[in-house]
């Protein structure tokens, strides 16, 4: 694996002033954000003087990626590809998510409306906003005319970034020359036309995107486009579909993360895109009734590519609203994949109000792991309960670990209502603790002074126990008789 640069191996190139004017107090600080990519060398106002040109050509070669990031869009959506340094995501982290585009065919008649729909997708999960991050706008009509109006029409609708696709090289370029400034990744360069698409994108600092069912001959294209000056480039392998050619699809791809990542071959390091649409290229589906099972199999193909760190995916399904589905399958998956294994996903602790809760209302208690805060919550919300939800401090660990491991102990409960005083919002001392954390229930109402019931195993099982265990006049009754 290509060695990575450690802090002081940055630090020595920087001026060592302190002056921070980077927004660090340290240029040690610098250097060790640098390597975790949260500043840039633009954010150091001494890299960018004549004199200090030698040092920035330096920092520039240590601190790149063996697989260099690709930038396409511009403005708060812009899509940053690649970038990555190791093949296993728990050898490291994944810095930048694999980029998800839809297909529109530059001669849909509903292109507008399709457009701003799927510009305007958010589903928000665990605390996140999942989006799609770019339309591969198609030329359909093989005409240029039609082709350039359709991504004129497109960037004027929508801020989402672009990908032109087309194999005339005179088509894409028409295209791209007309919406240039929103800085397009053009799809694609061939053996055949890597000359004249390769100068264009040259002088007009454009991604572009070389294709080859040939691996080496893909390696060929990469390396002249570098000659010439091309300095974004991303590489297709091609998508097979076919008995006995999903294997190669995933080798090409694994094949190419191994040369660039491991062995750093600059002709290899660069992002890998796959095509999971693909598949409709010779299917007429006859029955409607059957789509499904193609969607099925195109969405199974994008998860895996997403599994495999595959850079950038162009998929058919997901354009309708009845495809919703499809893109929550994905989009779902991509989150988990490309989630940071070194941070522990939490949240803030402390008291939540969820609804308009009235002085008979619950007080839900569990861990501050975001990943149990939230289905607990939408759990919650979704049954229209009005409640309290008290998150107690357990570094980001889950319920059942965090029993195990004392993080979630009666303490820690009791602490935590000490501090937030739920039982200020309300007229009982009842608190709710989720089923895996059964055994503290007896040391909890000594510790914090008041009934701890049990609640359920699954947050999906709330609406039952309210309706089954929700009493609290009968449970503060016994609480006083005590």
């Amino acid at each position: 694996m290509v060695k990575r640069a450690s802090p002081l191996e940055i630090y020595k190139f920087l001026d060592k002033s302190n002056c921070k004017e980077c927004g660090l107090e340290t240029c040690m600080a610098f250097s060790t954000d640098l390597l975790e990519r949260n500043k840039k060398l633009s954010d150091c106002p001494h890299l960018q003087r004549p004199k200090q040109a030698k040092n920035l050509r330096k920092l520039i070669e240590i601190t790149t990626p063996p697989q260099k990031p690709v930038e396409f869009g511009v403005g708060e959506r812009l899509c940053t590809i690649g970038g990555e340094e190791v093949i296993y995501r728990h050898s490291l982290t994944f810095y930048n998510e694999m980029a998800i585009a839809i297909t529109l065919d530059d001669n849909a008649e509903d292109l507008i409306d399709t457009v701003k729909y799927l510009t305007g997708i958010v589903i928000s999960r665990l605390g996140d906003d999942l989006k799609l991050n770019a339309i591969a706008l198609k030329c359909v009509s093989k005409d240029a005319e039609c082709f350039k109006n359709a991504a004129k029409t497109v960037v004027e609708n929508s801020d989402i970034p672009v990908i032109l696709c087309s194999f005339n090289p005179e088509i894409l370029l028409a295209a791209a020359a007309e919406i240039k400034n929103k800085k397009p990744l053009l799809y694609a360069v061939t053996k055949e036309s890597w000359e004249k698409i390769g100068s264009f994108a040259f002088d007009e600092d454009l991604p572009v995107v070389c294709f080859s069912n040939d691996i080496n001959e893909l390696i060929s294209i990469s390396a002249s486009l570098q000659k010439m000056g091309v300095r974004e480039i991303v590489l297709d392998p091609g998508t097979f579909f076919g008995e006995g050619d999903v294997s190669d699809t995933f080798d090409n791809i694994i094949q190419l993360r191994l040369a660039g990542i491991n062995s750093g071959d600059e002709n290899s390091g660069w992002p890998i895109m796959g095509v999971p649409a693909a598949l409709w290229k010779d299917i007429k589906v006859k029955n409607e009734k059957d789509l499904w099972k193609f969607q099925y199999k195109e969405m199974i193909r994008a998860c895996i590519m997403a599994a495999i760190d595959t850079s950038l995916i162009i998929c058919h399904t997901g354009k309708k609203k009845e495809d919703i589905w499809a893109l929550l399958a994905i989009l779902t998956f991509r989150q988990n994949v490309f989630s940071d294994p070194r941070v522990y996903p939490a949240i803030d602790p402390g008291l939540e109000q969820i609804g308009e809760p009235g002085e008979d209302a619950p007080i839900f208690c569990t861990t501050n792991y975001r990943m149990t805060v939230y289905p607990v919550r939408e759990d919650i919300k979704s049954a229209n309960i009005d409640a309290y939800l008290l998150s107690v401090d357990t570094g980001g660990i889950g319920v059942e670990s965090a029993v195990a491991g004392g993080q979630y102990s009666s303490t820690a409960i009791a602490e935590a209502i000490e501090e937030y005083k739920p039982f200020e919002k309300v007229k009982h001392r009842i608190i709710v603790i989720p089923g895996m954390g059964a055994r503290l229930s007896g040391a909890v109402e000594d510790d914090a002074n008041c009934v701890c019931i049990v609640g359920p195993r699954d947050s999906s099982g709330i609406p039952d126990f309210m309706k089954k265990r929700w009493d609290p006049a009968k449970d503060m009754a016994e609480f006083a008789e005590r």
